[in-house]
């Protein structure tokens, strides 16, 4: 291949685990095959865009294309993920549900049953969403004033947190609170066609439902946070109170442990750091 990218970079690397990962337990993963044709596919995507990116002339949409591409890497590898995760290992939901016991006396989510009226499950529908759009918005912002650089680097560590985040998965599956504990609620998260939508739209596309501990919302949203803090001050008191209420969301909506958003948050400070010193040192070397 020619230079290769940061981001191309780790996830070619990121790729070439999940298809190890798959081929050493292919005896206990129904559509192995079909997991391993999608890497391959998705590897063959990246190998052209590796290409494209080295062609004199490209167009403003084939770069525009090539620019955005890692958010087509993260929708495709999450989603496969829901073919994999399961087979690996048993949930550690309870685990995750006695941890919160030990540190708070209580179920947080069974908890928040008293605050629960239809019109905040709306609010905190929306808020959760929001989570699909935080991430995007903010490197459009950083793309659309031509702060090429800031981009890159910015692309590289929120992909760098995704796959950590996914990792996670793996490692730790869980399914949370509102299947793991759906018997113990007394109280119905009732909303508007807002919280109807939210959900059965959520539940249609997410495919992997292994996706808790830690809390990749948590992870993401905060990671974005500190990077909008470091280039984007207008954008980080934007995004301030939205990701205060999308994190609490999370468990108010039952999605989440508690302790899924504590791992969460801390992975998110170590992605920022170690993500920005791994591409400063990557673009050192593929330059």
């Amino acid at each position: 291949m020619r230079r290769i990218t940061p981001p191309q970079g780790l996830t070619f690397i990121f790729l070439i685990g999940l298809i190890c990962l798959t081929l050493v337990f292919q005896s206990r993963i129904p559509l192995w095959r079909s997991l391993l044709r999608d890497y391959a596919m998705l590897l063959g995507f990246l190998f052209v865009l590796n290409l494209s990116s080295g062609r004199k002339g490209m167009g403003r949409m084939s770069a525009f294309f090539n620019h955005f591409s890692p958010i087509l890497f993260v929708i495709f590898i999450y989603e496969s993920l829901g073919n994999l995760i399961q087979y690996l290992q048993p949930d550690i939901d309870p685990k995750l549900m006695q941890i919160d016991f030990f540190i708070f006396g209580v179920h947080p989510t069974l908890w928040m049953e008293q605050w629960i009226v239809p019109w905040f499950t709306d609010v905190m529908s929306l808020a959760y969403l929001s989570y699909y759009f935080i991430p995007v918005a903010f490197i459009v912002v950083l793309h659309r004033k031509g702060r090429v650089a800031e981009f890159e680097r910015c692309i590289f560590i929120l992909l760098f947190g995704y796959y950590i985040s996914f990792i996670g998965y793996i490692l730790f599956p869980a399914i949370g609170p509102r299947y793991a504990m759906a018997h113990l609620y007394s109280i119905p998260l009732e909303g508007s066609f807002i919280t109807d939508f939210v959900r059965d739209t959520l539940n249609a596309l997410e495919h992997n439902k292994r996706d808790v501990m830690p809390s990749g919302h948590t992870q993401i949203v905060l990671m974005v946070l500190l990077l909008a803090h470091r280039y984007e001050k207008i954008l980080f008191y934007i995004f301030l109170p939205i990701i205060g209420g999308l994190i609490l969301s999370t468990v108010y909506l039952r999605y989440h442990y508690v302790i899924d958003l504590m791992v969460g948050g801390a992975l998110a400070i170590g992605c920022v750091l170690i993500g920005s010193l791994l591409h400063r040192w990557w673009s050192q070397i593929t330059t």
